[in-house]
């Protein structure tokens, strides 16, 4: 063991106090113009002549960029003394310069409170050095060195991507586990009077011991802030932004898991837990509402998801991942694609033209659904001054079903295309065609298509069971929906799609032909009656469709069952009125039913 490492294994744990960056324990040297305290014999490891080694870690292969911003680089640094992360937190204007000196440099900060987090037994960092530039008092750029958590990764990473790998029964014991043990590091933090004002699974870290054993630790310690008492309400507000992330994502289950063992963990009289549970729920939803609405608000504009084009009577708006030649090429000549060799037409109607065409997304050629909506009458570019055209509401009900986790292709550009002043020298302003490009999604089809031709081809004991996976799928997908605000009036088997899932687990659903999505909070009765009778009518034909599936549909599409809360048989009146409805009113005017 190297003297180094020997320093982190026998540091010994020591109270808070308000001067951590302080001797014994620190030494302090200046270099490249930055001052830097050290904990132990760390200055030759770090420094050379000009600073902080990061260039020569660069030419020997041992630094790499963990995350870039306008105000922080994080890197990663594989020493022969163990692997370490660098801060470097950046002062790009005159209001991070100003924060810094009311409030104290970030990587100050986040030291003196890892050795809080430390006293409180929540395990988090372990700074080595902090290095600070300073230019007449006024605190700059500075830097905060930390040992790596070794075995230890993002808990949003795990339970993405690595918790799924784990065999049965250690991926329930494993998801269990962290659901105690967040809650009892949240407790811990919250008898203390200490919150996270950024709290979410991304700034937890987790390690795997032996036994299915859970260990979390805490990063990103600026974000924490320190009161002196914290009411229940102050409590619920910071669990609801940690909820944000699992409200999605887990089981009622596991949520109150949590919540239980908080409250055991929690110091002083604790409240009922199903009232408790029911104000962070609130709270989680005012919350994600707020949230979904600002990141709905990302594809109208250029910021770092999208950026906006302008041509010779077009306009665009695209993903960053789309190549900005192609959007100029496109925006001189919008139906070029329509025309190319590669290209395969889908639809050609008088409402819209569909084809399957090629775009360079990412640097690659990416096989896209290139969509043009027609002009159907000669008042459709005058009814735009009064509602948003239908590529544009396409466009922006994309951006909101990926907002609220509803799968459906990827948006990735929008082009308006206006006349020449001469030829209409009263309508030139108003966009004629509009353009809508999203991602394809490979082996998938719709779901109209799919119980023509798959499901009657599937022996009759795996087409039951293929049915009853498809229908609880679809319920689910129809719930999510509407209990994330969002309506689709024209929701029917044509405009779903379905893929297998390469993973094993099932087939995938996504939306697609977005028009007719409107965003409500909350979506009322009427509005989801006409849904699932517009969804119910498609699948009239469908093999093995009963009653008995129907009501198994209705049954997941219910937040509680078929339980007295759900109302189900009223639901269920209504849903065969709006059908009945339906089927008059189009045999009156002579339209087939889809």
């Amino acid at each position: 063991m190297t003297t180094l490492q020997r320093d982190r294994s026998t540091a010994p744990a020591r109270p808070p106090h308000r001067r951590m960056f302080k001797p014994p324990e620190w030494a302090w040297a200046e270099s490249g113009g930055v001052g830097w305290w050290f904990r132990g014999p760390w200055r030759d490891a770090l420094l050379g002549p000009e600073g902080l080694r990061l260039e020569q870690w660069r030419a020997e292969g041992r630094l790499s960029v963990v995350k870039s911003g306008p105000h922080r680089i994080v890197y990663r640094a594989d020493l022969p003394e163990g692997a370490i992360f660098i801060k470097h937190y950046l002062v790009p204007d005159y209001r991070a310069m100003l924060r810094q000196w009311f409030r104290r440099g970030k990587g100050r900060n986040e030291g003196k409170r890892s050795e809080l987090l430390q006293s409180i037994g929540v395990a988090t960092i372990f700074p080595i050095a902090l290095g600070e530039r300073r230019k007449r008092k006024f605190l700059l750029e500075n830097y905060l060195v930390t040992w790596e958590i070794a075995g230890a990764v993002a808990l949003d990473e795990f339970l993405e991507f690595r918790l799924h790998e784990l065999p049965e029964p250690s991926r329930s014991r494993v998801r269990q586990q962290i659901a105690r043990e967040l809650a009892i590091l949240t407790a811990r933090l919250h008898n203390h009077g200490i919150t996270h004002i950024d709290f979410h699974p991304g700034n937890v870290l987790i390690r795997l011991q032996a036994g299915d054993r859970v260990e979390l630790s805490m990063i990103d310690l600026d974000a924490l802030r320190h009161s002196h008492g914290l009411s229940w309400k102050q409590s619920q507000q910071n669990l609801a932004l940690l909820d944000h992330y699992f409200w999605l994502r887990s089981s009622r289950v596991d949520r109150h898991r949590f919540v239980r063992a908080y409250l055991a963990a929690r110091e002083g009289d604790a409240p009922e837990p199903r009232a408790f549970a029911r104000g962070i729920e609130e709270l989680t939803r005012a919350w994600a509402e707020r949230l979904w609405r600002r990141w709905g608000r990302r594809c109208r504009s250029t910021n770092k998801y999208f950026r906006v084009f302008r041509g010779d009577r077009t306009w665009a708006v695209a993903a960053r991942e789309v190549d900005a030649a192609s959007v100029q090429s496109l925006l001189a000549d919008p139906d070029a694609p329509f025309r190319d060799e590669q290209t395969t037409i889908l639809k050609n109607s008088r409402t819209t033209t569909v084809a399957e065409a090629t775009l360079l997304v990412e640097g690659e050629p990416r096989r896209v659904v290139y969509k043009r909506f027609n002009r159907k009458k000669w008042i459709d570019p005058w009814l735009n001054l009064f509602r948003p055209s239908r590529a544009w509401r396409s466009w922006q009900a994309g951006q909101d079903l990926s907002s609220r986790g509803i799968p459906t292709p990827t948006n990735l550009l929008f082009l308006s295309r206006k006349r020449d002043f001469r030829s209409h020298p009263f309508s030139w302003f108003l966009p004629h065609e509009t353009y809508l490009a999203t991602l394809k999604e490979p082996s998938a089809q719709p779901l109209s298509q799919y119980i023509r031709t798959v499901l009657p081809s599937l022996p009759p004991e795996a087409r039951g069971r293929q049915v009853r996976r498809l229908n609880d799928a679809l319920a689910r997908l129809i719930r999510d929906l509407h209990e994330r605000s969002l309506s689709h009036r024209d929701l029917k088997a044509s405009n779903i799609l379905i893929r297998p899932d390469e993973a094993g687990s099932g087939d995938l659903l996504s939306l697609i032909d977005l028009v007719g999505v409107r965003l409500m909070n909350p979506v009322p009765r009427g509005r989801r009656v006409q849904n699932l009778a517009r969804l119910s009518l498609s699948l009239a034909n469908a093999p093995g469709r009963t009653r008995t599936e129907t009501l198994r549909f209705l049954r997941s599409y219910l937040p509680w069952g078929l339980s007295p809360h759900s109302d189900w048989k009223s639901l269920w009146r209504d849903v065969q009125r709006a059908i009945a409805a339906k089927q008059e009113r189009n045999q009156r005017r002579g339209r087939p039913l889809s």
